[in-house]
């Protein structure tokens, strides 16, 4: 299918591609909004008065007496999603007056990953209590008031990376960044905590009814994560690519049982947790729109990524800039009471980077080339990391990956 093609499918062809990936409902709905919006003009960012226009009326729905929406404006940061932070006043329950900061998630055109925002609320809101995450308030899923879909949520202290970091590492999301000595340990022992902590929860205890599950004892938890990822290749990519073909063969080959479901982050890293630098306390886990149900081993294998790594100041790598991979493994399995599966975590490795590598070569570059995202620049140079996602993927294939 050429190029222009995919940006104009027809609804046979969107059914089409539907009918041949199973996928969970609600990433098959957020695929296909994906498409259908693709149809349409060049994606242009909402005017401020506009969107507090639409603000307004989504909190109409929301909140029963007066309010007040203070200095809406746009944020820098997100990069998969526009982000706006403003402040809202108003009396609590008691009729006291309050005023508290918010921020608004929404979705674009076309992004670095297409998610559902009402996945990312039920997962925020199950997760409160269990670890630190932003309070959620409430979602439009289907973007009908707010244009597009989108969650408010409160605004958590804190920050992303260092004020003077060990690594700078990579200008997108925190990617390899490091930190200094002081910071290490404490951060350290709470990252790899609360991760045992989410693979720990009890997630049949929550609401979560916008997650399939898959069944526990087979391979389906790997076979919707490959699926997943290849009807994404179907829907982006600008041209074939032998290596995807060649890890799409061999993952389908090599699909692991999950002994037991478990909540998946499924981008747990350096960049996507804040924490207070004076109290060297974790204060909030962000970027919980691409977790699912599935098998902790695809969760550790990001981890262990060595694209998250940083160097400490002997040179030694360190598991996203924190510790060495051996103390990353002994704590997590002594805090969680897991075994790690290497098999496994094989497994999940050449899965990440088969995402990886879609999502950098074909959805940036598809949605940088349609003008159906506020990112051009970022989805460019991320367009170059699925390139190099490629070549890790074929390196890892070749020396052993593929011989299964």
């Amino acid at each position: 299918m050429a190029l222009a093609d995919k940006r104009y499918l027809s609804d046979p062809d969107i059914d089409r591609i539907r009918s041949a990936y199973r996928v969970e409902r609600t990433i098959d709905e957020a695929l296909t909004w994906k498409l259908r919006r693709r149809r349409g003009p060049d994606y242009r960012l909402p005017p401020m008065a506009e969107l507090q226009a639409r603000l307004q009326a989504f909190l109409l729905r929301q909140i029963a007496g007066p309010f007040d929406i203070l200095d809406l404006q746009r944020l820098s940061g997100g990069g998969s999603k526009e982000m706006f932070r403003f402040g809202l006043r108003r009396n609590d329950e008691q009729s006291r007056p309050i005023e508290e900061t918010l921020i608004l998630r929404m979705t674009p055109g076309e992004s670095i990953v297409e998610t559902h925002r009402l996945r990312e609320f039920q997962i925020i809101a199950a997760m409160a209590g269990v670890v630190p995450v932003p309070p959620v308030l409430w979602v439009d899923v289907d973007g009908t008031v707010l244009g597009n879909p989108g969650m408010l949520c409160g605004l958590v202290e804190g920050v992303a990376k260092p004020k003077v970091a060990q690594h700078e590492g990579g200008s997108i999301s925190g990617i390899g960044a490091g930190f200094p000595p002081a910071l290490r340990e404490p951060l350290f022992e709470q990252f790899v905590d609360y991760l045992a902590s989410i693979h720990r929860f009890d997630w049949r205890s929550a609401a979560l009814t916008a997650f399939d599950t898959p069944a526990a004892g087979t391979t389906e938890a790997a076979r919707l994560g490959l699926e997943h990822w290849s009807r994404v290749w179907e829907e982006d990519s600008l041209e074939e690519h032998p290596v995807i073909t060649l890890a799409r063969q061999w993952l389908k080959r090599n699909l692991p049982v999950a002994d037991e479901i478990r909540v998946v982050h499924n981008d747990y890293r350096n960049g996507n947790f804040l924490f207070n630098e004076d109290t060297r306390e974790i204060t909030a886990i962000l970027d919980w729109e691409l977790a699912r149900l599935g098998d902790i081993h695809e969760d550790l294998a990001w981890v262990l990524f060595p694209g998250f790594a940083s160097p400490d100041e002997h040179g030694t790598p360190l598991v996203c800039g924190l510790g060495t991979r051996e103390a990353f493994l002994e704590r997590y399995s002594r805090a969680s009471g897991i075994t790690v599966d290497t098999e496994k975590l094989h497994f999940y490795t050449v899965l990440n980077l088969y995402k990886l590598a879609i999502l950098g070569s074909a959805t940036n570059a598809r949605a940088a080339a349609d003008r159906q995202s506020h990112l051009d620049v970022m989805m460019n140079f991320s367009t170059g990391l699925g390139y190099g996602a490629l070549a890790c993927l074929y390196q890892i294939l070749k020396t052993g990956g593929a011989a299964k």
